[in-house]
């Protein structure tokens, strides 16, 4: 390029490069005991695109010797459709060189180093003591993620209903007096993980975790007294209806919908990039109403996303015709700010309400059959 034209024009363009969205609310992570016989290196947290990835460390899926995180994996790549990653974490004596701490062999270190791996949402403990287990429920509830695990004892519960809000149970046996050898590996090992890698086969917002058909797990049949028992403890199990294997509850274990969890996780990350971004690829965001605005549009778009994810209701109308928006925002006005906020160069009160379009699990029909007129 000739240097005389810079006499007359010269451009600069630079790059107003956004931050990467590194949030994830798709893919499970499975923690269980180290495999016993691995013929290769295990990493302490690794990500696998196929069960075959797993079998060749020396996991093994199958058979009565099979290890728990093996069966996990196994009806996690048996749902339909199947997963892309699925993430594993082990616990005892890792193999792999770069892990050999012994600090790694507690449930906080283990997850902490898990952690520090993008890509994964819902922890699903497997083949782990109860003691554990409840443990990684305790830490799940200081996170922004969900926890996916087996209890087989409504009234003797690992923790007490109504505790934790991102924690949510699952009933693997078949009948409710089975014995704990008597139930499926795949129901024992493998109910929470393939629940979790159905449901987040959708965007958040898109899916209920209740009457979601599973693959591999075996159905329970149970007395109506028991499922009331179930229900009380916030337990989520598997029947049969109408020939297929579905889920029953869809609540975490303190009692909320787990895809309310889920949508409220993804949509304040989505505001929250949004809102960066915003600040970041600008050189400046004013503090005046047109800055204001600015602000109060990001979280409108994210909103409106929302919306289309089906996480919040639309626009709905009442018997007069009156409009029901499905999100309001308010910001503040410039001039209504002091001097001293604006001098703080932060920006508060930006609120917004949005209605939950939630789910119709059960629906109850009344009718009339008559010889008379109509």
């Amino acid at each position: 390029m000739s240097n005389s034209l810079d006499r007359i024009c010269t451009v600069d363009i630079s790059l107003a490069s956004p931050i990467s969205n590194d949030a994830n609310f798709d893919n499970i992570l499975i923690l269980g005991p180290a495999p016993a016989n691995p013929t290769e290196d295990v990493p302490a947290v690794g990500v696998y695109n196929s069960l075959e990835e797993l079998t060749a460390l020396g996991i093994i899926a199958t058979g009565e010797r099979a290890d728990p995180v093996g069966v996990a994996a196994r009806v996690a790549f048996s749902q339909s459709p199947r997963p892309h990653e699925v993430y594993v974490a082990f616990m005892g004596d890792i193999v792999d060189k770069e892990s050999e701490n012994a600090a790694l062999q507690t449930v906080s270190a283990v997850l902490e180093n898990a952690l520090a791996v993008n890509g994964w949402y819902c922890i699903c403990p497997v083949g782990l003591a109860d003691e554990k287990v409840k443990e990684i429920i305790q830490w799940t509830e200081t996170q922004n993620k969900l926890c996916g695990y087996i209890d087989k004892d409504p009234d003797k519960p690992i923790v007490d209903a109504g505790l934790y809000l991102r924690s949510f149970p699952f009933f693997p046996k078949e009948t409710a007096d089975q014995l704990e050898n008597d139930i499926p590996a795949e129901n024992l090992y493998g109910m929470a993980v393939a629940a979790a890698v159905k449901a987040m086969n959708y965007h958040a917002g898109q899916e209920t975790w209740a009457l979601m058909p599973l693959a591999t797990v075996s159905p329970a049949k149970l007395t109506s007294t028991f499922i009331k028992k179930l229900e009380a403890a916030n337990f989520n199990y598997v029947i049969t209806v109408a020939s297929k294997n579905i889920t029953q509850g869809g609540k975490t274990g303190g009692g909320e919908w787990i895809d309310v969890i889920r949508f409220r996780d993804w949509i304040q990350n989505d505001m929250q990039v949004r809102v960066v971004n915003l600040l970041i690829v600008n050189p400046k965001i004013p503090y005046t109403d047109n800055g204001i605005g600015l602000v109060e549009n990001q979280m409108l778009a994210s909103l409106k996303d929302g919306q289309k994810y089906g996480g919040i209701a639309p626009t709905e109308y009442d018997a007069d015709g009156n409009a029901i928006p499905g999100y309001t925002t308010s910001v503040p006005l410039a001039a209504d700010l002091t001097s001293a906020q604006k001098a703080s160069r932060i920006l508060k009160d930006c609120k917004f309400s949005a209605r939950i379009a939630g789910a119709i699990h059960v629906v109850e029909i009344k009718g009339c059959l008559t010889y008379e007129k109509l």
